[in-house]
């Protein structure tokens, strides 16, 4: 029996550097019926150049080029061309263990779910991740109909769409934000976890996430950044509208995203007692999400309540406390 077509969608722009090694791990699965429909969004070094040059050796690559519209505009674009019955993602610069596309078919093939999952693991610098560890097809949990509020509160599993194998059917009509290019990824697996039925994941890493100077989670809070901080909590709470029935799950992930961002992810990075104006941008939005309801004190936990607390009335010393 012939294995189904496997669309592995990447975005690619400026990746030179670790281009290559991103598709070598591509050619290097085990499982063989895949085509990569790789988005050359404008790139100005020479990826459009080392991407025909893979095309030309193997025609499962196919290139689309297009002027530079971001991450989530060049996904889009490739999910308008794929002709398989399930998709993968990996960006430019990460890499698949060899059995990657193997495994995940075959659990969700095992469990008849719409969306396979897996872990993954982070690397530094140039040198390339070797993956060592050989697997066998095994999952460590199901979830089915009402999952949902289990599922969606892992935030690795919602947030990531490269460790994930998905029903192709299920994206038909879900897109990537063009209002949210840093963190789309976080929107768009929401509102797929929202249409499917049955989910597996497995404990295996299997993608080699690198940690490069292009990766967003590194870069410092510009306004562009905050202006997306803002906007997500909002977007998750008009799903509402598609999933009435989802709404207290989908509160209790808005206002938490807002926490994570607002709260955790600048205190990582920024000090608010120093950095007093990126602090007062950050306070100020994250009122008005509380003054407009989207994000609710009655929806995070009781050590997020304090943290947030602490962190719209300057109680700094309690804040650290509650981080």
């Amino acid at each position: 029996m012939t294995e189904p077509l496997i669309s592995i969608v990447i975005p690619v722009y400026n990746a030179e550097k670790y281009l290559r090694a991103c598709l070598d791990s591509v050619l290097a699965q085990t499982y063989k019926n895949w085509e990569a429909i790789c988005v050359n969004d404008g790139s100005s070094d020479n990826s459009a150049q080392i991407l025909k040059e893979y095309a030309a050796k193997d025609a499962r690559f196919h290139i689309i080029n297009q002027p530079n519209g971001g991450g989530s505009s060049s996904r889009n674009r490739a999910l308008q061309a794929i002709n398989g019955q399930y998709v993968a993602f990996l960006d430019n610069d990460d890499l698949y263990h060899p059995q990657y596309l193997e495994i995940l078919y075959a659990n969700l093939q095992k469990s008849q779910s719409d969306i396979s999952c897996c872990s993954y693991l982070k690397f530094y610098g140039d040198d390339d991740y070797v993956f060592k560890e050989k697997h066998h097809a095994n999952f460590d949990a199901v979830y089915t109909l009402p999952f949902r509020a289990k599922f969606l509160r892992k935030k690795k599993i919602e947030s990531l769409m490269w460790c994930k194998l998905y029903k192709a059917e299920l994206l038909k009509n879900i897109n990537f934000s063009l209002k949210l290019p840093a963190i789309n990824d976080m929107l768009f697996n929401i509102a797929v976890l929202l249409a499917s039925k049955k989910a597996v994941c497995c404990k295996y890493q299997l993608v080699a996430y690198r940690q490069s100077d292009n990766n967003q989670t590194l870069k410092p809070l510009s306004d562009k950044r905050i202006e997306e901080y803002t906007a997500l909590p909002a977007e998750i709470i008009n799903l509402v509208k598609t999933y009435p029935q989802e709404q207290k799950i989908l509160r209790k992930i808005a206002s938490r995203y807002a926490f994570g961002m607002f709260i955790n992810d600048f205190c990582q990075k920024y000090n608010p007692q120093k950095d007093t104006e990126l602090y007062e941008k950050l306070r100020s939005d994250l009122q008005n999400l509380f003054n407009q309801k989207i994000v609710r004190y009655s929806d995070v936990s009781l050590k997020r309540k304090i943290a947030i607390y602490a962190f719209l009335h300057k109680h700094f010393t309690l804040l650290k406390f509650t981080l």
